[in-house]
C-alpha cells in the first residue's frame, strides 16, 4: 500500500526520519521555482500531541480550527519565503470517496493554508489511490520519497533521497499525469469527525 516502485528507487539514497528532514532543508535552499508535494494517504497519524486533531477528534471544530490557525502561524516565514523568492509552491492532494475523517479535518487546515498562499489542488486519479506513494519534488534537481512503512495509516520512518535524472523525471511525468485529474474542493470540510 503506497510503497514507492523500484523506478523510483533507482540510485536513491535511504534516509532515516532525521535524515530526510535534513535532506529536506538541503534540498529547500536550492529550489529556483517549483516546489511540489504529493500526498495520497487518506489518514496520517500525526505526531504525538498535535492539539489540533484532538479537538478535532473530540468535536470541537472551533477549537481546532483556531489551533490549526497557531499552527499555520508558525509556518508563516516559509510561505513568506516562497513570496519572496517567487516560489511555485503546490500541494498535490489526491482523494477518494467517501472522504476520511482524517480529510475532513485536514480540509479545514487547507482553507487556512491556502489563505497563507500555498496552492492547493485535488485529484481523484485515474487508479486506486493506494497504488500512488508521497514524494516532494524540487524543481528538478532532488525528490525525496517518503516511506510510511507497512501499517494502514501514514506514520512517517524514513526515506529516500534521489538526484538521478531518469526518477526526476518520470516523478515529473506522475505529477503531470495527476494534474490531469484535477477536481473542485471537495465538499464536506465541516462535518463532525467520524472514526
Amino acid at each position: 500500500m503506497h510503497q514507492p516502485p523500484a523506478w523510483a528507487l533507482e540510485g536513491a539514497r535511504r534516509l532515516t526520519l532525521e535524515g530526510f528532514q535534513r535532506a529536506f532543508g538541503e534540498a529547500w535552499k536550492r529550489v529556483d521555482r517549483d516546489f511540489l508535494k504529493v500526498e495520497c494517504w487518506q489518514s496520517y497519524q500525526e505526531a504525538d500531541g498535535v492539539r489540533s486533531q484532538q479537538a478535532y477528534q473530540q468535536g470541537r471544530l472551533d477549537l481546532a480550527r483556531g489551533l490549526l490557525r497557531e499552527e499555520a502561524q508558525g509556518d508563516q516565514p516559509l510561505y513568506d519565503e516562497v513570496n519572496e523568492r517567487k516560489l511555485a509552491f503546490t500541494r498535490l492532494r489526491l482523494i477518494s470517496f467517501p472522504l476520511t475523517g482524517y480529510l475532513r479535518y485536514e480540509l479545514i487546515n487547507y482553507a487556512i493554508r491556502r489563505e497563507l498562499g500555498e496552492n492547493i489542488e485535488f485529484v481523484t486519479p485515474p487508479s486506486p489511490v493506494t497504488e500512488y506513494f508521497d514524494f516532494l519534488l524540487f524543481d528538478q534537481h532532488t525528490a525525496l520519497i517518503h516511506d510510511y512503512g507497512p501499517g494502514p495509516v501514514g506514520h512517517q520512518v524514513g526515506g529516500w533521497v534521489t538526484h538521478t535524472a531518469g526518477p526526476l523525471a518520470r516523478l515529473a511525468d506522475l505529477a503531470a499525469e495527476l494534474r490531469a485529474h484535477l477536481r473542485p474542493w471537495p465538499d464536506g470540510g465541516e462535518v463532525e469527525p467520524t472514526a
